[in-house]
């Protein structure tokens, strides 16, 4: 599910984040990074399993919001997931925002 309000695009993400579903996402990531955004905010709340594949869409997603200076931040990282990116050493440069403010981008 995705929706952009005033030059912020969000996007909850659900269920498997694997090999199988993450080069559909990563292309859909890179879609949306094209666009004239400043701010991506992907909800992973709805993330039962991530593996390898899916951290690396995660990792390319950050270098390239970087590289265009887009802010990207995340919420609902939990569970499995969580744990997955913490032993990958991810996590910590994730930036979590629980409670993004719509109306300040």
């Amino acid at each position: 599910m995705t929706d952009k309000t005033q030059g912020w695009y969000i996007i909850r993400v659900s269920g498997d984040l694997d090999l199988y579903s993450a080069p559909d996402l990563l292309k859909k990531f890179m879609d949306i990074l094209q666009q004239n955004i400043k701010h991506l905010h992907i909800d992973l709340s709805r993330i039962s399993y991530l593996d390898s594949s899916g951290v690396g869409t995660i990792i390319k997603t950050l270098q390239t919001a970087k590289a265009k200076g887009i802010r990207l931040t995340f919420s609902g990282i939990q569970g499995t997931p969580r744990k997955v990116l913490s032993m990958a050493n991810i996590l910590p440069i994730l930036t979590e925002d629980a409670s993004p403010t719509w109306s300040n981008p």
